[in-house]
This record gives C-alpha cells, structure tokens and sequence, in this order.
C-alpha cells in the first residue's frame, strides 16, 4: 500500500513537472482567454453578454473566467511551475553558493578556454590582483605545483528564471484571490439615500459585508470659466446604524473602506421631493430622464420625472409623468417649479423641495491586488536579474611542466550569452597578462 501510494505521488509528480505540461496549459488558458476577448463578458459589458445566444450563457461563455473550469487551469498552471521551481532550486543554489575549483583539467570549461604561460607564484597573485579588481567573488586551492581557483561575479543573477516563474505563481494566485474572495459591482442613487452594500448591482462576485452606504451629497463642480472641475461625492459608512467612516471622494480620488474600493463612476441630476399619503410623509428622490421611478404604497401608481431643458438653471423646473399599472401612456402629467405642490388622482400630494444630485459609484473588493502587485514587481525583478545581471564564472588549474614553470588553463562557463562570456574571459586573461608583464 504504501509502495502504491508512493509510485502515484512519483507520478504525480513527473507529470507536473513536465514542461510540455506546462506549455499545454498556457495554449489552453491563451485559446480560453482569447473565447473571452471574443465573446462580452458579464463583468466587463453585462448588457451585451445579455445579448449573447442563451445556450452559450448557460455554458458559461459569458462568465469565462470566473467557471471552475478556469480556475482549475489556472491551478494545475500554478502546480506545474512551483514543482518545476522546486526542481530547479538545488541546480540554483549549488551554482551560487557551492562551487569549488576544479581538481582536474576536465573540469575546466572546455568551450571557452584559454591558457597561460609562466611562474605559479606569479600568476596567481596576479590572479588574485585581477579578481579583487573586476569584483569577483575568489576561492582557490593548492599552495604548491597544484593549484587551481574559481571566481564568480553577479552569482544573484542565477535566482533570475526562478524569480520570474515564481512571478506567474504569485499573479496567478493574486488572480485566484481577487476572482474567489472579491467582487465587483455600482450603485446610482441620489443625495441623502442610503443603501446596504449588499443591494448594489453586482456584475462579479458575492458581498459578505453586511454595512450600508449613505450618499451626503452628489456635486458636479464647474469652473469659473465654465469648465467642469470634477463629481464630487461625500459619502458615510453605517455600521448598525452608526457612522464610522466619512469621505468626499473624487474622479481619479477613490475611497477605500476594509479592502472595499469606491470610485467615482458617473454622475446625474435629479429631484427632491416630499410625498404627503394622508399625513405620512415620504421622502422621495428621483434620478433625472425617468431612470427611477416612484410607486406609491398600496397603488398601482407610479411616477417618472425629467428635469425641464427649458427652464433656467437657476430655477429649474420638473416635468413629472403618472402611470397607472402597465400602461404606456401616463394618465397624468405636468410641471412643477420649486415648492409647488399638485394631487396625484386623489391618493397623495406631491412637492417639489429641490434638486439634487445622483452619483454613480463603481464598487470594488479585490483581496488579490497587493498579491499581483508583488508578482509584477517579482516580474521585473527576475527579468532584470536574467537579462542584465548575467552571473560569469571562470576557473582555472595551474599544471607544472618543468618545477614552478607551467600552464594555467582558464575557462569561462557558458551561459546563454555565450559572446559576453567569451568577452569576458578575454578581458580577464589580457588583465593578468598586463600584470605579468
């Protein structure tokens, strides 16, 4: 059983160590994100993934990449490079911090070689001279007619190709995060509502956060000259009732209140009123074009407004409409200036008390931000490291010929920059040579 159990996990494991594997994965996760460039998504444009075929939303063609089906490739994604990270790590820490001097001549690079003539005392001091010059990390053996030494210079750019795939681990969990545990939603309401955050319209995602969000006040700000300064939204936080967090916010001047984002979207204008149903008053505020409405309780009643295009902007004027069930005409209408109160078919009183304004709000949670921060900045970091931090290690073994005379053969090892490699054990032999001199 247990041999069983170990034979799956070897496996296991040299299947998610598979290149291929992850190449596979990658075309897949590119073909399945190149579905979703295609197609709308419903967190991107949810109308027009309203508009897609019903038979590709219940397939979840729409929602590509929130389906479990994503998220699992992501994470086999996320397997195979931390199993191919870890096999990888020994090789990398071995070539940083455990490299000896060759005991032998074949242990001296062979592609990159070149060789020296003269004295061993001699040469090896210059040796040693050139490698404290150049920067380069030294360690030698042999005192006498046997010696030999390795020099390694940028060993940290070795970490290179690990930190940058160890990158793609961290953003794809950052992704994970933020697709699992966040969500993404706005809200439009007026000046003076309040809403519970869990009844703003959601387009990704599920709200826990059980507190409400009050709107103070909704500003579209001009200039002197005439040009708009910005929206401006001041905005409370209610925890039971109870304000715990105040802010204005601002295009480009978000507010963030416990991982929760809200930035301002849009804005709108609107009207105030004050509804008189036999005694009992109702605040009521709606959004400007008829894009809210007002059904009165225990009627069938229900009233749209516009605000009057031509009326001035100092003493607007409302245009109101009444319809009555599903008709498509109202059954009353008309105007009304500010304070102005008319008797809606006899079953409450309706007052103009003011404009206001309706600020729209994108609402976002998304746990997984600083994680993908990380990952970019791990990102660069590898990339840097591998491409102008390349590590240069030359070694070399002295052979006696003829008592202290002898050969010191020099090699570089080659990396994927073999031409920088080759350069540089060029330039290091001319130095000692100059100092031989």
């Amino acid at each position: 059983m247990v041999e069983s159990s170990k034979g799956l996990i070897d496996r296991l494991w040299s299947t998610f160590s598979s290149m291929k594997l992850g190449l596979a994965l990658l075309g897949i996760i590119a073909f399945v994100a190149g579905i979703g460039t295609i197609i709308p998504q419903s967190e991107q444009d949810p109308e027009k993934a309203k508009a897609v075929g019903q038979l590709w939303q219940t397939m979840g063609f729409t929602h590509l990449y929130n389906t479990v089906g994503f998220r699992l490739l992501l994470g086999f994604l996320c397997i195979n490079l931390i199993v191919c990270t870890i096999q990888r790590l020994r090789g990398i820490y071995h070539r940083t911090f455990n490299l000896t001097p060759p005991l032998s001549l074949a242990r001296v690079p062979q592609k990159n070689r070149m060789e020296l003539q003269g004295e061993l005392e001699p040469l090896r001091e210059a040796i040693q001279e050139v490698v404290k010059q150049k920067g380069y990390r030294f360690t030698h053996i042999g005192q006498t007619d046997s010696w030999s030494f390795i020099a390694v210079k940028h060993r940290l750019g070795n970490w290179g190709s690990l930190i940058t795939h160890l990158s793609f681990v961290v953003l794809v969990i950052g992704a994970l995060l933020g697709s699992v545990l966040g969500f993404k939603g706005y809200l439009m309401e007026g000046a003076g509502s309040t809403i519970p955050i869990q009844a703003i319209q959601l387009s990704k995602g599920a709200v826990s956060e059980t507190f409400s969000v009050r709107i103070n006040s909704a500003e579209d700000r001009m200039l002197p000259n005439g040009e708009r300064d910005n929206w401006y939204t001041n905005l409370s936080i209610l925890e039971n009732g109870q304000e715990v967090a105040r802010k204005t916010l601002s295009v480009n001047h978000p507010f963030v209140y416990e991982g929760i984002t809200f930035y301002q979207a849009s804005f709108s204008k609107g009207a105030h009123f004050s509804v008189d149903m036999n005694g009992q008053i109702i605040p009521v505020v709606l959004q400007d074009q008829g894009q809210s409405y007002f059904q009165a309780p225990g009627t069938d009643l229900y009233l749209v407004t516009t605000i009057d295009p031509s009326s001035s902007a100092q003493k607007p004027d409302v245009l109101y409409q009444v319809y009555q069930g599903n008709g498509a005409d109202p059954i009353q209408s008309g105007k009304l200036t500010s304070l102005q109160t008319v008797d809606v078919q006899g079953k409450y009183k309706l007052t103009l008390d003011g404009l206001v304004g309706f600020s729209g709000l994108q609402v976002k949670k998304d746990p997984g931000v600083a994680v993908i921060w990380l990952g970019c900045a791990m990102l660069i970091g590898g990339l840097l490291l591998a491409f102008y931090w390349q590590p240069v290690v030359l070694s070399g073994i002295f052979q006696a010929e003829n008592g202290r005379q002898g050969t010191l053969t020099v090699g570089a090892l080659s990396g994927k920059v073999t031409v920088s490699t080759r350069e540089a054990l060029e330039q290091f032999v001319n130095s000692v040579t100059k100092l031989l001199r």
